[in-house]
């Protein structure tokens, strides 16, 4: 059986904010605003040069529901280069950018194959004759709870079958639980590749078939660290070649800082530069957190939060005016004792056993996920979000204690 390439991304949130960022340098916030489309420009580049048969975005191309004008004719332009060059593109929208929002339409060039809220099927053949059946569907809404993986039949005929899915897979608790489906549903279908979105965190789920969440393209907070990017898959018969192609412009990222048990501010802030002295010869930007490991110290002045503020500060200020590649945006302590007058004591139990018990939280969100606007972006918390939220409750109140 002759091979196929194909490039497989998702999760581009084009137009997306950054958060989590209190201050960044102002040459660094025009390329803020830009990296999501420099991550989309390379990988069309990408897609481009390594001359595959056709693209698949497998959802959340868009950040929102009500897409801009502006964002959707940069996303025509790049689908006009695929054009010139003989590229298709098969897209399926998911929760974020569902096809019930109210936006002014762009026309796309005829190379681009849209799914429709049904799942369906859409052929490609290479002009060898290789006939590739590609199946999909697109959020009519942004809450889509449904077993949409059901509804996917394999129509024989063809010699290769690839399914697009923006969904949950079974026991991820990332992200929340839409168009959730098991490994079982994957490999029951009886297709040779499962181009999947939604999950942020690349991974590749399956093998037999090869399932791959490639992640977004671009980190836009503290929790989508490390690099990001998309695939290119090679499929001939049953074999299968992947290849991960790094795409971020801006990389989020952390370091640890241990300090020793007895310090002084210049030994603490060498300490921190040593952290950003790694990223000096880096070409890309980091935007960097430094994480405080402050358990074997006990001088409350040197872990105080305007201490480490000012710390933070200086080092900012530093990294502005040399114009270095990396951007120390937040510094956090570190430390999960309880001082030693207070260990023990009925109140400290009492009060750390109540964060670690506490499962209260859509009752105390309740007000916000009944607002008329903020409901309509607000997902429930996942299960990690939830244990975060616990870890940096108690770390505050540890702080507090100290």
């Amino acid at each position: 059986m002759r091979p196929i390439v194909f490039l497989h991304a998702a999760d581009l949130h084009l137009d997306s904010p950054f958060t989590g960022l209190k201050y960044v340098p102002q040459a660094w916030a025009g390329e803020i605003r830009e990296s999501p489309f420099k991550a989309f420009r390379s990988i069309i580049d990408t897609a481009i040069h390594k001359k595959v048969d056709f693209m698949l975005l497998s959802g959340d191309l868009f950040d929102g529901e009500n897409r801009s004008l502006r964002t959707q004719v940069r996303f025509r332009s790049e689908m006009e280069r695929l054009k010139a060059v003989g590229i298709s593109v098969y897209i399926i929208h998911g929760n974020h950018d569902h096809l019930g929002g109210a936006w002014i339409q762009v026309d796309l060039p005829d190379n681009v194959h849209v799914f429709s809220e049904k799942a369906g099927m859409k052929s490609f053949q290479k002009c060898d004759g290789t006939l590739v059946h590609i199946y999909g569907f697109s959020y009519p809404k942004r809450h889509v709870t449904e077993r949409m993986i059901d509804t996917y039949v394999k129509i024989e005929g063809a010699d290769y079958h690839i399914g697009l899915l923006h969904g949950n897979l079974e026991g991820f608790t990332t992200h929340s639980p839409y168009a959730p489906f098991s490994l079982r549903d994957l490999t029951d279908k009886h297709f040779d590749y499962w181009a999947l979105g939604h999950i942020h965190k690349r991974q590749i789920v399956a093998e037999q078939p090869l399932a791959i969440y490639p992640g977004n393209i671009q980190g836009r907070n503290r929790k989508e660290s490390g690099e990001k990017g998309c695939y290119i898959i090679e499929l001939e018969g049953n074999d299968w070649k992947h290849e991960f192609i790094r795409t971020a412009e801006m990389i989020w990222d952390t370091e640890t800082v241990t300090i020793p048990e007895i310090s002084t501010f210049d030994s603490i802030l060498d300490e921190c530069k040593n952290q950003l002295i790694k990223y000096h010869d880096v070409t890309k930007k980091y935007l960097l957190e430094l994480t405080v490991d402050g358990r074997n110290v006990h001088q409350p002045d040197v872990l105080s939060e305007e201490f480490l503020a000012d710390v933070l500060s200086i080092l900012q200020e530093q990294s502005e005016n040399e114009e270095w590649n990396v951007w120390p945006y937040r510094m956090t302590i570190h430390r999960d004792t309880i001082p030693v007058v207070l260990q023990d004591t009925p109140f400290t139990s009492e009060l750390l056993s109540k964060v670690e018990r506490f499962t209260e939280f859509e009752e105390a969100l309740q007000p916000l996920y009944r607002h008329g606007i903020a409901k309509k972006w607000l997902d429930s918390l996942t299960e990690e979000e939830q244990e975060q939220i616990l870890k940096d409750a108690k770390r505050m109140l540890l702080q507090m204690l100290h």
